[in-house]
């Protein structure tokens, strides 16, 4: 089934480079109307495969599913003033065929959407989440949800808490998950509920990436208000926290850091990971202690260790994890200076040195000092052996 919609992506690019094939050499005009022949729009395409965007908007009620579909493909190529064809294209997301179905849910994901429009392109979203018996247009749909934001997201919970548990495809559980985790966020309220419950479950999923996504989720979103749900999540993450795999358990700690007591009860585990021999699991710790900000303070030394690491993905995300501390983080300015004015240092963890300094002190750094480029060395030309005498 991964397979499959592998394929189904592979065959959307594919129909669009094709129809951007007929569009080559169109000429760009000045004037708005893109339902002119004789006129064009600044910085848009005009027509696409020789015609103009109403004509293939008209296409969309075509009675052959094959011409809605190449329809489909086209209207994205037309650039913003394509967004009036939304309403239309709505539609399509209930077409009886799976092809411009599909087609139709992924133009949502590239055509520009009116505010007014977007209600109900999420609602159309979610049905299609929740009810398409198609999987390839199940996780299309999921594709094209992701691009909105929190608030808005908001009404798709329910579909993607039942997708979270669909028995198609890990990967398209992992991705409801993921989007559980970004939707379910409230500052004001505290996490929604029915994420966090949807990702209870889903420590238990039989894909290792679902669990880790859920454990993820659970460890940034935070402690729910209601104390039932808060209890749940601790107890869930709590039998996470020894996990054999290490990413699982080091954000089961941050999890039970967030939603617990902040000490060294769970930080000193995290911290243990940044000796591990594999680099991603020190990243993944770094990561970890970087979320957790100044909750992990009194880990600060270690982090400056950190810094002489010999990966430079790992001094980066050292010194990621060090500027989230803020101000409280002014123990690490001096070795953070020391590291950026290192010419031998790879430039873009210098660079990121230097603003983890003026984010921390508040104040403008000197710029970096670059590196000589190296001296050319003339080409050494190859020695040609003499011609040996031949007798005439």
């Amino acid at each position: 089934m991964a397979g499959r919609m592998r394929w189904m992506a592979a065959l959307v690019l594919f129909g669009l480079m094709a129809v951007m094939s007929h569009s080559q050499g169109q000429e760009k005009g000045s004037v708005f109307d893109l339902n002119s022949k004789k006129e064009t729009s600044p910085g848009y395409t005009r027509e696409v495969g020789g015609r103009v965007l109403s004509e293939w908007m008209n296409d969309l009620k075509n009675i052959d599913p094959s011409v809605r579909e190449r329809a489909l493909r086209a209207i994205p190529l037309f650039g913003p003033p394509a967004s009036e064809a939304v309403p239309i294209i709505l539609e399509r997301c209930l077409d009886r065929d799976a092809s411009p179905r599909v087609r139709a849910v992924g133009a949502l994901g590239m055509l520009e959407i009116a505010e007014k429009d977007v209600p109900k392109v999420i609602e159309a979203l979610a049905k299609r989440i929740s009810d398409d018996p198609q999987s390839a247009i199940k996780f299309q749909a999921m594709m094209t949800l992701s691009r909105f934001g929190i608030d808005e997201g908001k009404i798709a919970i329910p579909a993607l808490a039942k997708m979270a548990e669909d028995p198609t495809t890990w990967e398209a559980r992992k991705l409801a998950v993921s989007l559980l985790g970004k939707f379910g966020y409230d500052a004001m309220r505290g996490p929604d509920i029915r994420c966090l419950r949807a990702m209870v479950v889903a420590l238990k999923d039989q894909s290792m990436a679902v669990r880790q996504e859920a454990v993820y989720g659970l460890a940034v979103l935070g402690r729910p208000l209601d104390m039932a749900t808060a209890q749940v999540v601790e107890k869930a993450l709590s039998t996470m926290t020894d996990n054999k795999d290490k990413g699982i358990s080091i954000w089961a700690h941050v999890g039970m850091m967030n939603l617990t007591k902040a000490d060294g009860a769970h930080l000193k585990p995290i911290m243990k990971q940044l000796n591990d021999k594999d680099a991603q699991v020190r990243i993944l710790a770094l990561r970890a202690i970087g979320t957790l900000g100044k909750l992990a303070l009194f880990g600060l030394p270690e982090l400056i260790d950190m810094l002489n690491d010999k990966e430079p993905e790992v001094q980066y995300n050292a010194i990621w994890a060090i500027a989230s501390m803020g101000t409280s983080a002014e123990k690490a300015v001096t070795p953070l200076r020391t590291l950026y004015q290192k010419t031998t240092v790879a430039e873009p963890v210098r660079v990121s040195a230097r603003m983890a300094v003026e984010q921390i002190t508040g104040k403008k750094e000197p710029a970096l000092v670059m590196p000589p480029p190296p001296a050319l060395t003339p080409p050494t030309m190859p020695v040609v052996p003499p011609k040996p005498a031949t007798d005439k």
